[in-house]
């Protein structure tokens, strides 16, 4: 689901929102790397798109017109994948149940 980094409102059109589009809930800019597939907080530059990394903004919730954006979707994103490791680790090391 693609939604709004702020406050996770669904964004329900089809086609990603334009530079100065705004969350009709809570008003926030839409158009940041927060809010796009690329966006990955841990890798170099906020960005896995290497091209878009020379445009990178100074915040990643500042609204931006960098020309790579796509609005990415949030299910199953980083944190989920990230949950899933730390479950699949804790798995690993638990004493097995009698």
């Amino acid at each position: 689901m693609r939604a709004c980094h702020a406050c996770s409102e669904p964004w329900m059109e089809k086609r990603s929102p334009g530079h100065r589009e705004e969350c009709l809930r809570c008003g926030a800019v839409l158009h940041v790397c927060s809010n796009c597939r690329f966006y990955d907080k841990n890798a170099a530059e906020w960005c896995r798109e290497p091209a878009a990394r020379r445009e990178k903004p100074r915040d990643p919730v500042a609204g931006n017109i960098c020309s790579w954006f796509v609005f990415g979707d949030r299910s199953g994103g980083a944190e989920d994948h990230s949950a899933k490791a730390k479950s699949a680790i804790e798995d690993l090391f638990r004493p097995p149940q009698s």
